[in-house]
């Protein structure tokens, strides 16, 4: 079964979700930042349920954290309701924001539906501009293919298959060249990234300074 890590300081609500998601998958309950990292260094999730506000640390900034050392999704559940709180969640790396009260219905859903994306091989990109065959390396930008190098494509296969979530720099530099960006020219993801905007036009890739880059794409 899929693997839950839950981080949430509210007792009640924590073993609540454990005892409500137990027939589905099994949960690693922590009930805030420290608990959370310790789960990490044993385990390995395949999906994260954090909250926002935690009594030893901020939930944005775990989750931040987790997206370097995870490629388990990260869905936060939250009493927060401002857009820019929900803004904050995504940019660190989160791929859904649930606000609390919530239905259990709709939570395991959208558990479901991150396992999906999560799980599914990102062997084909669609929208209405671009078409990306990564299996058959054929990328096409409305009617006329392009030809990408061999870092070209590994970098957008990894921002496609993160859609509007910021991939951290240093993620990407370990995808790309199987080190963290510190160990590499700092140019050097820079430069791919230029190279790839002036192949598929500029907007498609949004930089989030400090932070990474995200893919917008054509709806």
């Amino acid at each position: 079964m899929p693997l839950l890590m839950i981080v949430e300081d509210d007792r009640t609500l924590r073993e609540g979700l454990c005892r409500a998601l137990c027939d589905e998958y099994e949960t690693a309950p922590a009930s805030g930042v420290n608990e959370a990292r310790a789960l990490v260094g044993r385990l390995t999730p395949d999906l994260v349920l954090l909250d926002c506000e935690l009594p030893d640390g901020n939930g944005i900034d775990l989750c931040r954290e987790l997206t370097r050392s995870l490629t388990a999704p990260i869905i936060f559940l939250t009493v927060l309701d401002s857009e820019l709180d929900e803004v904050a969640a995504l940019r660190a790396g989160a791929c859904d924001f649930i606000r609390k009260p919530f239905s259990l219905m709709v939570l395991k859903e959208r558990i479901r539906a991150a396992l999906r994306r999560g799980s599914s091989p990102n062997e084909i990109y669609e929208d209405r501009l671009y078409r990306f065959d990564f299996t058959g390396m054929r990328y096409t930008v409305g009617h006329s293919e392009v030809q990408l190098s061999a870092a070209e494509q590994k970098l957008l296969r990894a921002l496609t298959a993160n859609r509007r979530r910021v991939v951290p720099r240093a993620r990407l530099a370990e995808l790309l060249w199987g080190c963290s960006s510190e160990y590499v020219d700092e140019n050097a993801l820079s430069v791919t990234v230029k190279r790839l905007r002036a192949k598929l036009g500029a907007g498609c890739i949004q930089t989030v300074y400090g932070l990474g880059y995200l893919w917008e794409g054509e709806d």
